[in-house]
């Protein structure tokens, strides 16, 4: 049997009013010149029908105008012509040679056929459809015309015709799952919805040993907000099908839409547990899964525990690996998951974004060498990639190997492409840092303006752009023009605080400063860094107040003991200037 989604592309290239379309007529033969025909006319039709096939459309047009007027009552010479104006795109005149032809030769079908393909070239689809309808009440087989004529009718939304010639052709096939999947939509189109399940039900009562129909069922209630009903049927499919992934998934579906969690967990489970079902299906499953699961961490690990059995079962399973890699970043273990990310790169080494996420999860400081050797030989992999060399720049800046930095950063910048403009302002801040650690102040500069020519609202970049200049004490003002607009984008933001602080102390405005450095570490609590109490320590200072500076330096030193600054500081009980 023909596949329907075959069918449907037959009869759009027919229908879509083509050259090409219309050139493929030219392989029907529906005049055969009569015997007792005079030959000189005759030979001008044969003259015509071989210019016409080699693709000389004019002096063919002009031969069959000749031979009408010796012969004005031959049919298949106004077919002709009205297949040349049709390829030529003339409407007009193809519907005056093709209606001339039907009206000396009301039997040929070939005239109808073209005649309903120019009414749907013309986007007349009833009229169209109507003579595909006669014509498969005329011929056999018809399959063909019926399907067209449901199709035009379709395109004019005259749906109950288009589901008429849907059934006719049933009678003509028999049980055919697709025809009544599209009769379904029909009906749903329609807002009938009573007829759209009734649909369904035909395929139940024929496919008695298939589940997934009640899914589909299911399917029509819960998208025309009848939800019980939809529950109804797939605990009805449930009882025959058990094992039925459509319906696991279909019952998962309804608990998430009714805030049951549980219930929700447990079909999600047994769906991603479903044997019947392969590893991409799988995989799908659970990245749907766990794209709700972002706040909850009871789920998060849950999903970490079954995906860990599914892993057990299929080690071998690079996609498995990289979704487990995935789950065990959501569930802040890091390292496990580089481990899974190099275990699925060991089985599938082609995967980019893989390579991506393995150096994601090394971009801490710690795992400096591991960022730059895999990001390395992710690079032999993928040598065009902006996002590589750009992980590759990072991990030498964290082993602080600045000249090698910026040219793995200059190098991602001229592979990444314009369009993704955060990745382009990320790429030159990281270029500036880069830089300005590398003593080069004014590539820094002006690679943090470029930056902020890209994204002039990007708070972070405007952040760093200020601190770096406060530290070396230039462009005061307009670092804190820069560290002010960063706060009014993310206001309350600690690190900010803290730049906006010290830029005031630059300036000698020390009791601001001091406001504002406070701020920043109420703001972050126990998790208040070295560098935020050795800048409240340098401020009391400025502000004589020992005592307070001292108490501040000694909490930085609990912080960082190796701050070589700091510990200078306590030990001379004032800044080294």
């Amino acid at each position: 049997m023909i596949k329907l989604h075959l069918l449907f592309l037959l009869c759009f290239a027919l229908l879509a009013g083509s050259k090409t379309a219309f050139a493929q007529l030219a392989e029907i033969k529906p005049f055969d010149t009569a015997k007792n025909d005079n030959a000189a006319t005759d030979r001008i039709f044969a003259d015509a029908v071989k210019e016409n096939v080699l693709g000389n459309t004019k002096e063919a047009e002009s031969l069959f105008l000749r031979f009408i007027e010796a012969k004005p009552n031959v049919a298949a010479a106004y077919f002709e012509l009205a297949r040349i104006n049709a390829k030529q795109n003339n409407a007009h005149k193809a519907f005056q040679h093709i209606n001339k032809a039907i009206s000396l030769d009301t039997s040929n079908k070939w005239y109808q056929e073209l005649n309903a393909n120019l009414f749907a070239t013309a986007n007349k689809f009833s009229e169209a459809a109507e003579i595909f309808a006669q014509l498969a009440k005329k011929y056999r087989p018809n399959e063909d015309y019926l399907l067209k004529s449901s199709l035009l009718y379709q395109r004019d939304n005259k749906y109950a015709k288009a589901i008429e010639q849907y059934e006719h052709l049933l009678k003509e096939r028999g049980l055919d799952e697709e025809i009544l999947v599209q009769i379904n939509q029909l009906y749903l189109k329609s807002n009938d919805v009573d007829n759209a399940a009734k649909t369904i039900r035909r395929l139940i009562e024929g496919y008695p040993k298939e589940g997934r129909f009640y899914a589909l069922l299911a399917e029509v209630y819960s998208n025309n907000k009848q939800e019980e009903k939809a529950k109804t049927i797939l605990e009805e499919g449930e009882r025959k099908f058990p094992d039925e992934i459509s319906i696991q998934l279909g019952l998962a579906g309804y608990y998430q839409s009714k805030n049951n969690q549980d219930k929700y967990v447990e079909y999600v489970n047994r769906s991603i547990k479903n044997t019947s079902i392969d590893e991409q299906t799988q995989v799908a499953l659970l990245v749907s899964y766990l794209q709700g699961l972002q706040k909850d961490t009871a789920a998060r690990a849950s999903a970490l525990i079954l995906t860990e059995k599914l892993v057990s079962r299929k080690p071998q399973s690079a996609s498995l690996q990289a979704l487990y890699g995935d789950l065990l970043n959501m569930n802040g273990k890091s390292a496990d998951a580089a481990n899974a990310y190099k275990k699925s790169l060991q089985i599938d080494s082609s995967k980019l974004n893989v390579w991506q996420q393995l150096l994601f999860s090394l971009t801490d400081k710690l795992y400096a060498d591991s960022l730059v050797y895999y990001s390395e030989k992710a690079l032999s992999f993928f040598p065009s990639s902006a996002m590589l060399y750009y992980l590759n720049g990072i991990g030498y800046s964290n082993k602080t190997n600045y000249p090698k930095a910026i040219k793995s950063l200059t190098t991602a910048i001229d592979y990444q492409p314009e369009d993704n403009k955060d990745l382009l302002a990320e790429m030159y801040a990281s270029l500036a840092d880069a830089y300005h650690s590398n003593k080069d102040f004014e590539k820094a500069d002006k690679n943090f303006e470029e930056a902020l020519k890209i994204l002039p609202d990007n708070a972070t970049v405007l952040n760093n752009y200020a601190y770096y200049l406060s530290v070396r004490k230039v462009r005061l003002n307009d670092a804190a023009q820069f560290s002010k607009k960063s706060l009014e984008l993310r206001p309350g933001e600690a690190t900010f605080l803290d730049t906006y602080g010290w830029i005031f102390f630059q300036q000698g405005q020390y009791e601001k400063a001091r406001e504002l450095i406070q701020q920043a570490i109420d703001k972050n609590g126990k998790d208040a860094d070295a560098t935020l109490y050795e800048h409240l320590g340098d401020v009391y200072y400025k502000l004589n107040n020992i005592e307070k500076a001292l108490q501040n330096w000694n909490l930085s030193k609990e912080k960082n003991p190796q701050n070589e600054s700091v510990l200078l500081k306590i030990k001379l009980k004032k800044i080294d200037e």
